[in-house]
């Protein structure tokens, strides 16, 4: 007996304190009470944070997800599972080289198709076939930025292609600006055409290999850029600045 009353006392001292509160005091039962202060318990429990990811994991994400290492390796260097790592990749606009090939080979047949049309046919060359609106102003897509980019590689100056295509030598500028066209800085440029058809003068090396043709994702236009920048611009110009007022809040 006197055993058992002592492990009753022992019981009651292990008790929560909650439990020794009058039940006046709730609005519940006990029980009931009990019950949802062990539900909340096992949610804080199974409640996870997630962790952000540092600088040193975006580099090497950023230099190791372009290549040909399967994602699950690099999932296991970053201690990240894959599908976190496909989608911080997708959020940091990178691309696999199966994709960035596929994606490339479309471009360059769809480019190829415009370019060889001007080259195989000089008709087509002709400043009547650039495209104007009614009033006489440029129209900047795809034919008529190829064909800026076939007069700026072969060393013509702004004011012979202007003068060409019947157009100001401002509107040439920031055309090619746009257009992302490479300086031209220590080259000579041609003021004028050595053959009737300026197209038949041979394009410049070095110029043409840093010309890479791509389409913008958001403007939908023809853009030229560097091969080194081919895996940190993703965008034209104006895309960039479309890109800058949406990350400002201003939508218009």
């Amino acid at each position: 007996m006197q055993a058992s009353i002592i492990e009753m006392e022992f019981h009651n001292r292990m008790a929560p304190t909650w439990m020794s509160l009058p039940k006046e005091r709730f609005s519940r039962p006990l029980t009931a009470l009990k019950e949802l202060i062990t539900s909340k318990e096992i949610s804080l429990k199974l409640t996870t944070t997630r962790r952000l990811w540092s600088h040193d994991e975006t580099t090497l994400l950023t230099k190791s997800y372009p290549t040909d290492t399967a994602i699950r390796v690099i999932a296991e260097r970053l201690g990240r599972s894959p599908q976190a790592v496909a989608n911080k990749a997708r959020r940091l606009g990178l691309r696999r080289p199966l994709t960035l090939k596929r994606q490339r080979a479309a471009q360059e047949r769809k480019n190829s198709t415009i370019v060889n049309e001007h080259h195989n046919n000089p008709s087509s060359a002709m400043p009547d076939a650039f495209p104007k609106t009614a009033s006489g102003r440029a129209i900047w897509n795809t034919q008529s930025l190829h064909l800026l980019a076939d007069l700026w590689k072969r060393l013509y100056s702004p004011a012979f292609i202007a003068e060409y295509f019947g157009l100001k030598y401002n509107t040439v500028c920031m055309a090619a600006k746009r257009a992302g066209l490479p300086s031209r800085a220590g080259f000579t440029l041609l003021r004028t055409s050595p053959t009737e058809n300026p197209f038949a003068v041979a394009e410049n090396a070095t110029l043409a290999s840093q010309m890479i043709a791509r389409t913008c994702g958001i403007t939908n236009t023809v853009f030229f850029q560097h091969p080194k920048d081919r895996r940190q611009q993703h965008y034209s110009y104006l895309g960039s600045r479309l890109v800058e007022r949406r990350a400002s809040g201003c939508f218009h």
